[in-house]
């Protein structure tokens, strides 16, 4: 693909997807934004990036603009709760501080995760809950 893109082009498009998407492309990550964007133009049909941009950029993007654009910047499975690093940091420093902090005040704490179809995975997620903090009610 073809095309001249501004750097201002390509802050302007990172501002929009961190306001509608939440996804957060600062220029240090930039190819990966450019590699999405490629894909998601070619399926609106655009030969151009910097054209595309401009269309993206021209009013506020439709449901289905960000469902493109979506499926271009992210990935479709994660690793997350695959990954015993994560899994320690979060049950021996991340949840316990935010437990003491909420000591004598809410003493809710509600986690929501989308987890996939596979009961395995379900299953795994509520054992580490129970394991990494026995006094939690767990919910559904």
């Amino acid at each position: 693909m073809s095309s001249q893109v501004l750097s201002v082009q390509w802050s302007q498009l990172s501002e929009l997807v961190a306001g509608t998407m939440g996804l957060h492309f600062p220029r240090e990550r930039w190819g990966d934004l450019k590699r999405g964007l490629f894909g998601a133009a070619q399926e609106f049909g655009f030969e151009d990036a910097a054209t595309c941009i401009d269309w993206l950029l021209s009013a506020p993007p439709t449901q289905a603009q960000l469902q493109v654009l979506a499926s271009h910047l992210t990935v479709g499975e994660t690793y997350f709760f695959r990954e015993p690093q994560i899994l320690e940091a979060l049950s021996s420093s991340i949840l316990p501080a935010l437990i003491r902090s909420r000591r004598g005040r809410e003493q809710r704490l509600r986690i929501w995760a989308r987890l996939a179809a596979a009961a395995k995975r379900r299953i795994h997620w509520r054992l580490w809950c129970i394991n990494c903090c026995p006094i939690c009610r767990i919910g559904t």
